[in-house]
């Protein structure tokens, strides 16, 4: 089949190559870097150079408007496959290829549908996870199933990126049986039931700040969700600062917030156990040392909650 592939995680490369065992990629659909950004050229540059090597056609279009959807009919594809393109697909756009449009959900829909299910995930310390393959409709995650994964392990130390990658690996192992049962119309779909349904939320910037006042495991779970964008951050001085690691200790906390050195170690309270932090960064400044930075001060003035 000729496959349309709309993603924008540089993990789904994996994916990318499994399918070019089978089947022609006409062209990797991702979304444009932020305006005015000066990191790199693309959101993705792996994914990019996954594509150059591989003669795939590479476009960032800044909105799926008609000349976009004019485009992608021109290519004349069978199948778009979508997984973690980070935009809304209208109806017009889903129907294009002869097989519609699929989409690879990282969730076992139909809990957690929308936009951050890993995150989510990880956040509510859930125990098991897996995969949902659907047909696309201009529903947000509720269309027919083509296949369920089964139900994964999790050890509770899986950071948003090693999630990602996990997920994306194991559909990589099924994804050319699924294809060619599309193919051949072999498939028998499934309805997904409403009434389980949960729903997941965009993530913004201000979501990484952290409330001493909860557990430790809960901010430890927000940490790894979190993990590649936007980060956990507190304020000390009314100046941000981002976590960049932390561990949880066996220490049982007081006062949530306050600072405490022990064993040489910066410790913060929670409402369960300390949380030792190893290493921050002030914004605009360097990555440094907690406890080089934090032994500057009476940490016995200190309390997290209130600076």
């Amino acid at each position: 089949m000729n496959i349309i592939f709309f993603g924008s995680q540089d993990e789904s490369i994996e994916l990318l190559a499994e399918i070019s065992n089978n089947h022609n990629i006409l062209a990797i659909i991702s979304k444009p870097l932020p305006k005015n950004s000066k990191r790199r050229k693309f959101i993705n540059p792996k994914l990019y150079e996954y594509s150059q090597k591989n003669n795939i056609l590479f476009l960032c279009p800044n909105k799926l408007d008609s000349t976009f959807e004019e485009t992608i009919k021109s290519l004349d594809p069978d199948l778009s496959i979508v997984m973690s393109y980070g935009k809304i697909l209208k109806k017009n756009l889903i129907n294009i290829p002869r097989y519609g449009t699929i989409n690879i959900h990282p969730s076992l829909l139909p809990v957690y549908r929308g936009p951050s299910p890993i995150q989510n995930t990880i956040l509510n310390q859930d125990k098991k996870t897996g995969f949902t393959v659907i047909q696309m409709n201009e529903g947000v995650d509720t269309g027919d199933i083509l296949y369920k994964s089964k139900k994964y392990d999790l050890n509770l130390d899986e950071t948003y990126t090693e999630l990602l990658r996990f997920l994306f690996n194991e559909s990589s192992k099924i994804i050319n049986n699924l294809l060619s049962k599309i193919d051949n119309k072999e498939l028998c779909t499934q309805k997904q039931n409403n009434k389980l349904a949960t729903y997941t939320s965009l993530i913004e910037k201000k979501s990484g700040e952290i409330n001493w006042d909860v557990e430790a495991s809960s901010i430890y779970a927000k940490f790894r969700a979190f993990s590649e964008w936007p980060k956990i951050y507190s304020f000390f001085n009314q100046k941000r600062f981002i976590i960049h690691d932390l561990l949880v200790s066996d220490y049982k906390s007081t006062n949530p917030g306050n600072l405490e050195k022990i064993d040489g170690k910066i410790c913060v309270h929670t409402s369960t156990q300390n949380i030792i932090l190893s290493q921050i960064q002030f914004d605009g400044k360097k990555i440094i040392d907690a406890s080089a930075y934090f032994s500057n001060f009476d940490l016995s003035k200190i309390n997290l909650r209130t600076n």
